[in-house]
């Protein structure tokens, strides 16, 4: 008696191609997930060293070159609030700019905040607020520098915020 065949090989190997097919569909998709992820996180590191590299700048323009004369530091507070520094590095769009490796496509904005101990603003204008005569609330000038850096191009951008706070107090 002879058996005839039912070809169920044909079928299996249907299964396992369509199987397989969705498999390396869910594996390519997750893989090209990644990548945008991984390239993510690199450009949002870059951001936040370019904010914090923002905010040491901003300190340097602060205190240097001398931070003995609070009213003048004051003043440089101020000038960075009515003009924020802004630094940009080289780009495809603007290859003339600094060349700096790990902040290039970076662009960076730098201002300062100063307060006076009694949550008042710093008036650099007024004389005796920097007399030895000066209220108790005025002798403390306190400065937050806010740094913002932005990385990337296109949908791969980033955006970092850095906050550093420093004072001088009248000697």
């Amino acid at each position: 008696m002879r058996r005839t065949q039912q070809g169920f090989l044909m079928p299996l190997a249907i299964f396992i191609v369509v199987v397989m097919g969705i498999f390396a569909l869910v594996l390519s998709r997750n893989t090209g997930q990644s990548s945008a992820a991984a390239a993510l996180e690199l450009v949002s590191s870059q951001a936040f060293y370019a904010a914090e590299t923002g905010a040491q700048r901003g300190m340097q323009n602060l205190f240097y070159p001398d931070a003995r004369v609070r009213q003048q530091v004051d003043q440089r507070c101020a000038n960075l609030t009515s003009t924020p520094l802004v630094i940009a590095f080289k780009s495809l769009a603007n290859p003339g700019l600094p060349d700096v490796r790990g902040l290039n496509n970076c662009s960076i904005t730098v201002t300062c905040v100063c307060r006076f101990a009694d949550d008042t603003n710093c008036s650099p204008i007024t004389a005796t607020n920097y007399a030895a005569t000066a209220a108790a609330g005025r002798i403390t000038s306190n400065y937050q520098i806010t740094s913002v850096g932005t990385c990337g191009i296109g949908h791969l951008r980033s955006v970092r915020t850095v906050e550093v706070g420093s004072y001088l107090k009248q000697e």
